[in-house]
């Protein structure tokens, strides 16, 4: 750590940040606002897009009277996208207890790449997940419903709901399953984030945004992830709100991580007769083999394929 003996230091969460200025909230509630790193970055940090982002827990220096952030502790978990500007991993939240992958039912409509892809991630990152079908007043065609079968059978959880409808019983059962944990809300522009979180913060009113009828796609309103927190009969309850994303990217990973990342090939890792096997022509393939077999479906292997080619196809 930076601070020097006699340094009076507190420790405290990232809340929210932009352009290196981030409010911190401290053991004690109290939340520290325009907060900037001590130095032009900090240790272990260096070649990260951004060295901090909500979730993050650090240690602020107060001596001389200008507090300054001065250390992030170690992460247990990091929600990660690719940067397609920079090339590189961008942490959007970290040590979260669980990822909401908010999708909707139409306008925009489900998109089952997007979800595994997404889903690689929380399991490479060592993060549980839940998928939220939200607009349930909307018709799910028969393609989306297929594959929401598929992962609640390889054990996803899966939440219906209705954000727009103050009728809907989902979010009761969605808000008990989230209350004193951490969540971070993850998905498309549109399907309805902000909105979802509104419901489960009555009297938050976040920006929210429509649909671009022309593109099917949402209008981006959140523009930096940030943490809402409710105090409640269950402790602290943390919502961390992200801006959304057109497209979701694998290409900081290696073709063997992204096999880890489906969860039913995990299975059959080290049966493969290859070392680092692809899964894809290699002989006496495990993974290939359960395929065949129907142990593992046709549709998530394809999935699988057209990942890593779109990931080989990058560095060439």
């Amino acid at each position: 750590m930076d601070a020097g003996a006699g340094a009076h230091v507190v420790r405290g969460v990232i809340v929210w940040g932009a352009n290196n200025i981030y409010s911190v909230r401290d053991e004690s509630g109290f939340i520290h606002e325009h907060l900037r790193l001590k130095g032009k970055t900090l240790a272990d940090t260096e070649g990260e897009h951004n060295p901090l982002a909500p979730g993050d827990r650090v240690v602020v220096d107060e001596t001389g009277g200008t507090p300054r952030i001065v250390e992030r502790e170690e992460r247990r978990n990091t929600v990660v996208r690719w940067n397609r500007t920079r090339r590189r991993m961008q942490a959007i939240a970290a040590n979260t207890d669980l990822l909401a992958i908010v999708t909707s039912r139409g306008t925009p409509e489900y998109r089952p790449a997007f979800v595994d892809r997404v889903l690689v991630m929380t399991e490479l990152q060592g993060l549980s997940a839940v998928i939220v079908l939200n607009k349930t007043d909307l018709p799910l065609t028969r393609d989306a419903e297929e594959h929401v079968t598929i992962l609640r059978n390889i054990g996803y959880e899966i939440h219906a709901t209705a954000a727009t409808d103050p009728q809907d019983r989902g979010i009761e059962t969605l808000q008990g399953r989230l209350s004193g944990i951490s969540t971070v809300f993850f998905g498309q522009s549109g399907v309805g984030k902000s909105s979802l979180i509104n419901r489960l913060v009555p009297g938050l009113n976040l920006t929210t945004g429509d649909v671009s009828h022309r593109y099917h796609r949402g209008r981006h309103t959140t523009t930096l992830a940030r943490q809402v927190l409710v105090f409640g009969d269950r402790g602290l309850t943390v919502y961390i709100d992200t801006p959304g994303v057109r497209e979701y990217d694998l290409f900081g990973y290696t073709i063997p991580q992204i096999g880890h990342g489906f969860r039913e090939f995990q299975l059959y890792e080290g049966q493969c007769r290859m070392p680092d096997c692809s899964h894809t022509h290699e002989p006496e393939c495990a993974v290939q083999a359960a395929v065949e077999h129907g142990a593992i479906t046709a549709r998530r292997y394809d999935s699988y394929r057209r990942i890593i080619q779109t990931v080989e196809g990058s560095h060439r």
